[in-house]
Parts: structure tokens; C-alpha cells; sequence
């Protein structure tokens, strides 16, 4: 009985006739062009940010409670004063940090979140050694009376073989 439901549901929608690409709408969920520009932005900011080894401007950009999570070598570090520590510590280790972001798209998630996700190269020195990392990096940011911050990040990269 089921697969007779299943073959007549498929007869029925081969039959119905297709719109011609001219004729569709874009997707009722596509993501405003404010809200690509805004995370375009922030996650530009972010770049700069690190470029200049400023805590401050960094620190501008992340939500300061509890629900910030950063994933940095696979480990979680969970609340404010954990990711603020985290940053302190790789700005003050850095001489030199550069950052390229490739393919940066933006999605809403609802009327107040997005997603940014980029694939990036980062080079980070401590004036000896650089480390070059290539890999994706993904932003989830919230809005909020302030404009936008980012509330979690995560950051992959291929280890060589």
C-alpha cells in the first residue's frame, strides 16, 4: 500500500507543470543585504582587529557573558573571561599576525543572528617562527543595540600529513 501512495504522489508531481527559471522567486528566507553587509563587516573588523594586535578592538566585537564560545584546537573555552583570556595570550605571544579571508558568506539565522563563514589563511610570529595556518572560519554573531557581536567562533585548519 505504501509504495502504490508513494508511486501515485510521484506520477502526480512528474505531471504538474515546472516553472521556468524566468518565473521563480528567490527563497522567502534569503538573507538580507543589510545583514550580509553588517557580517561582512564585523568579520572584517575581526580581521583588522587581529592585524593590529589590539585587544581592545578585539574585544569590542565579542559578547562579554557566558554564552561566548570560542573553539580553538578543539577545545571549547566557554564565557567571556575564558575567550578574553585566550586572546590576551595569543596577542601578547604574537610579533606579527596576518590574516586573508577568502569566500566570506553570510546567512541569517533569524531576525537576530547570523552566521560568516570564510576560508582563511593565518600567520602567526613570534618573530623567529611563522605558522601558517590554512582552514575555515565560522563567526555565529548576535545582534544587539550596539550593532553586532559575535558570540561564538570556530576555527578548523588541515594539520600537515
Amino acid at each position: 500500500m505504501r509504495h502504490a501512495v508513494a508511486i501515485a504522489i510521484a506520477l502526480v508531481v512528474a505531471g504538474c507543470p515546472q516553472p521556468k527559471p524566468s518565473e521563480t522567486t528567490p527563497a522567502a528566507s534569503a538573507t538580507p543585504k543589510e545583514v550580509v553587509a553588517a557580517g561582512k563587516g564585523t568579520i572584517e573588523q575581526w580581521r583588522q582587529a587581529y592585524e593590529v594586535r589590539s585587544f581592545d578592538a578585539l574585544a569590542k566585537l565579542y559578547a562579554h557573558d557566558t554564552d561566548v564560545v570560542v573553539v580553538q584546537d578543539g577545545l571549547p573555552l566557554i564565557g567571556w573571561s575564558s575567550v578574553e583570556a585566550m586572546l590576551k595570550d595569543r596577542l601578547s605571544r604574537a610579533k606579527e599576525i596576518h590574516v586573508r579571508l577568502k569566500e566570506v558568506s553570510v546567512a541569517s539565522l533569524g531576525p537576530t543572528a547570523a552566521v560568516a563563514v570564510a576560508t582563511m589563511t593565518r600567520e602567526l610570529s613570534d618573530g623567529v617562527t611563522t605558522v601558517t595556518e590554512n582552514g575555515a572560519l565560522t563567526l555565529v554573531l548576535r545582534r544587539t543595540a550596539d550593532g553586532w557581536q559575535i558570540v561564538q567562533e570556530h576555527y578548523s585548519y588541515k594539520r600537515p600529513s
